[in-house]
């Protein structure tokens, strides 16, 4: 197996931000890391590992993306809330005009990308599939937080608004987009197992707002001896994903 990995300036977040490759051919899965982790979690957390058959076979190369909710969505010791949504929307500025475009003409593949990722990494990796789902071929999500109050209760703009995958939906009423997602494969995973509360019930809502909108798309809930915990999301990986990727395939 390939690997790389990167230290790049970005222009758009005025910093160094890192990456790491895993593989060089097959279907890109961007990795998102779970909450207050960095890029190198999927590897720490045993997932590179675990998906190693799908990477040597070339069936999916990981790109492991950077995070930076420290200082924005997760900095709870800073409550100036629109400074922290306004880093936010960089960072969404910066996968889609920095990494993402470098990633695609480096990589080729035979289908679109695809946004991944657990807990807050979920939530990423839904937000920004939906928000620019042309860029995508779909979006593999295990236990997500999916809307945008769970991180700032109170405080509501146009920023929050954008980043807020429940709310998006909730008031999306544009036939193209929707008639876009539904060429996307869409797929969420969670349990009523312990600290699941919150992704249970917010994937259960955007579930039901995929519904009403008519949004093709799979939701998986799982019995409490799941928790929120990354054994569970190795379980849910080792049944999901095969037939995710060859759904991507067609």
């Amino acid at each position: 197996m390939v690997v790389r990995y990167f230290k790049e300036f970005s222009k758009l977040l005025n910093r160094d931000m890192e990456y790491k490759t895993y593989g060089d051919s097959g279907i890109v899965f961007f990795y998102f890391p779970s909450q207050y982790q960095r890029f190198y979690e999927v590897e720490d957390q045993g997932i590179v590992s675990l998906l190693y058959p799908f990477i040597e076979s070339k069936q999916m190369m990981i790109v492991a993306v950077d995070s930076i909710d420290k200082e924005s969505l997760s900095n709870t010791y800073f409550w100036d809330k629109k400074k922290r949504l306004a880093l936010q929307e960089k960072y969404c500025d910066y996968f889609y005009f920095e990494l993402y475009p470098k990633i695609v003409s480096q990589y080729k593949a035979e289908v679109l990308p695809v946004t991944f990722g657990m807990s807050f990494g979920g939530y990423q990796a839904m937000n920004l599939f939906l928000r620019r789902p042309k860029l995508f071929s779909g979006t593999f999500c295990l236990s997500g937080i999916y809307k945008i109050d769970f991180f700032i209760n109170d405080y509501y703009d146009q920023i929050a608004f954008l980043n807020s995958p429940i709310d998006s939906i909730n008031m999306l009423t544009n036939k193209d987009i929707i008639d876009t997602y539904n060429t996307k494969k869409i797929l969420m995973v969670v349990s009523t197992g312990a600290y699941e509360e919150d992704s249970y019930n917010q994937t259960k809502e955007l579930d039901e707002s995929f519904y009403k909108k008519s949004i093709d798309h799979q939701a998986y809930y799982w019995s409490d001896n799941y928790p929120h915990d990354w054994s569970s999301w190795k379980t849910y990986l080792n049944f999901y994903l095969p037939g995710f990727i060859q759904s991507l395939k067609g």
